[in-house]
């Protein structure tokens, strides 16, 4: 039998990666015909950029609501999919005759959370802080299935939201195992070829990196950065800006290098620790957020807290001198990635999760 889809997919922040791969492999289900819309909150020739009187906030979101809608109107779905509640609290006049199965790498108790180092304002207490909770606590619990990403987003759905656990399934998403792959190999490990990957760079921790770096004996490692931020040219240092994700020069990069490194201040999950994995790269990481379900403590790398430089340095110095670790920890983080984070296998629980709700 094959069952109508919608998908509905907000394209902000790492999402829109997450998209491309989950587009590309339920493509492969013979089970589902599905319909995909981008929510992007813009619009060219949008007539709501002739009312500047609107904030820029309102516009975006009125736009988003059109899209939604316009995306559940191109015809009658079995079941629809949203890859994080905003595009479903858009669509709220629609959720009580709807199917819907929608995911989420992090609630909106977590963001608020998290917002000084988002750069995010959460609502202060009163009427509109009250609505956005009530909204949301509905839309979760309407869902006949919510995806966590990670079991610390699964307890927030619980305690913040009422979620029943029966409506809740904690999924990774992975990644794709045949293009996130190791690479050939080097003779030795001098120097060490440290990666970092993030565009929000102080949030993703690349000063704190920076500072542990410098303490490292010259020499020793070099360091990648791909990231926006403008930084100061050292020794050892070779910077990228223009690198995008899922492209095949930022998989290469991480094929090339050893480590990779997110000493994140916070992060809702950090997918680019798991691209490292299947890379087969260690992961050093701050113990924040999703980050915290996805290294294995002294197997696949070292936790840290946000900010330690010290606790930094000494881990990156301790896979310096100990090349046997290394290669184990190498040889294991390709291994855990294979286990729990094949992209496939998440897409096919998608679609079976999807196929249930219709049920």
């Amino acid at each position: 039998m094959m069952y109508r889809m919608a998908f509905l997919m907000e394209q902000h922040l790492g999402h829109r990666t997450y998209y491309q791969n989950l587009r590309s492999l339920i493509s492969l289900d013979p089970r589902i015909e599905a319909e995909w819309c981008e929510i992007t909150y813009y619009q060219e020739d949008s007539s709501l950029d002739n009312l500047p009187i609107l904030p820029r906030g309102v516009r975006g979101t009125w736009r988003g609501i059109r899209q939604v809608h316009q995306g559940l109107g191109r015809g009658n779905y079995d079941a629809a999919f949203f890859n994080t509640q905003v595009p479903a609290a858009l669509a709220f006049d629609k959720l009580g005759k709807l199917a819907f199965v929608l995911s989420t790498d992090i609630t909106p108790v977590q963001y608020d959370i998290m917002a000084k180092a988002y750069n995010h304002r959460s609502d202060p207490p009163g009427p509109v802080r009250w609505l956005k909770h009530h909204i949301n606590q509905e839309v979760f619990q309407s869902a006949k299935q919510v995806i966590a990403w990670s079991a610390s987003v699964k307890r927030s759905l619980e305690v913040d939201y009422g979620v029943d656990p029966r409506q809740i399934s904690v999924i990774p998403p992975g990644v794709k195992l045949d293009f996130w792959s190791p690479g050939p190999g080097r003779v030795d490990q001098i120097p060490l070829r440290l990666l970092f990957v993030g565009g929000d760079f102080i949030r993703k921790g690349g000063d704190t990196l920076l500072n542990a770096f410098r303490q490292l004996p010259p020499g020793a490692a070099e360091l990648h950065m791909v990231t926006r931020q403008a930084v100061e040219h050292m020794p050892g240092l070779f910077v990228y800006h223009r690198m995008t994700p899922n492209s095949i020069a930022l998989r290469d990069l991480y094929r090339q290098c050893d480590v990779y490194i997110l000493p994140s201040r916070a992060e809702a999950y950090g997918i680019a620790a798991v691209e490292a994995l299947a890379c087969g790269l260690p992961v050093i990481a701050s113990h924040v957020g999703g980050l915290r379900e996805i290294v294995q403590e002294g197997v696949t790398g070292f936790y840290i807290s946000p900010g330690d430089e010290n606790a930094l340095t000494c881990a990156l110095q301790a896979l310096l001198e100990d090349h046997q670790m290394l290669a184990s920890m190498k040889k294991a983080a390709r291994m855990v990635a294979e286990e729990k984070y094949d992209a496939s296998k998440y897409a096919r629980q998608v679609a079976d999760l999807m196929i249930q709700a219709t049920g």
